[in-house]
């Protein structure tokens, strides 16, 4: 299990912090619960529409075609590496979570979607001046008439966060959002994930 993600969804999960009126460093802080017993997750967005560094790598080195199979290999084992992880964080605290771009409908979607319509790493920022990685999510954001977040930088869910408090503001529901650094994953030396077993 991924504990640094596990870790964030949680705290998250658990729903207490401090809330302030205002972004202002000197606002007072007060201690805050969320009612909300539904999370949202943004799992699916990098692998479907690929938003990890390692897609741009793929299509370096083997164009559409390495491209496609690291993505296929990415939805191919969502749930083996990270359903279970986030239901069992979520379930400690007797929440539940849910994952729209995990829908039937849009999964089946993305999968039928030119990669290139997903992510045009053959043209980068060159055409739009947009990211390419995750570029259909960001059209749309712009569409929605997010352009702040249509043209941020890579900030692990941030995006697909993003789009579902859209959705979730047309429905009138109540969410609660994290947000977690996308290294808080590798260890302290070199390039290596974390592996060590907690008992």
């Amino acid at each position: 299990m991924d504990l640094s993600i596990a870790y964030a969804l949680y705290f998250a999960a658990r729903g207490q912090g401090s809330a302030t009126e205002s972004s202002e460093p000197d606002s007072t802080h007060t201690a805050y619960t969320t009612p909300a017993r539904v999370l949202l997750s943004g799992l699916g967005a990098d692998e479907l529409f690929g938003g990890y560094s390692r897609h741009p790598a793929a299509f370096a080195n083997n164009g559409y075609a390495g491209l496609i199979d690291e993505l296929l290999l990415d939805v191919g084992r969502l749930g083996k590496r990270n359903l279970g992880r986030d239901d069992r964080a979520m379930a400690h605290w007797s929440k539940e979570v849910r994952f729209p771009f995990l829908d039937e409908r849009l999964v089946g979607w993305a999968m039928q979607a030119p990669a290139w319509d997903k992510c045009d790493f053959e043209h980068g920022e060159e055409t739009t001046g947009i990211e390419a990685g995750k570029r259909v999510l960001r059209l749309l954001a712009s569409e929605l008439g997010m352009e702040g977040v249509a043209k941020e930088k890579k900030r692990a869910v941030s995006l697909a966060f993003s789009i579902c408090f859209v959705f979730l503001l047309e429905q009138h529901l109540t969410f609660a959002q994290i947000q977690f650094g996308s290294r808080t994953a590798k260890m302290e030396s070199g390039r290596v994930k974390g592996t060590t077993l907690i008992s």
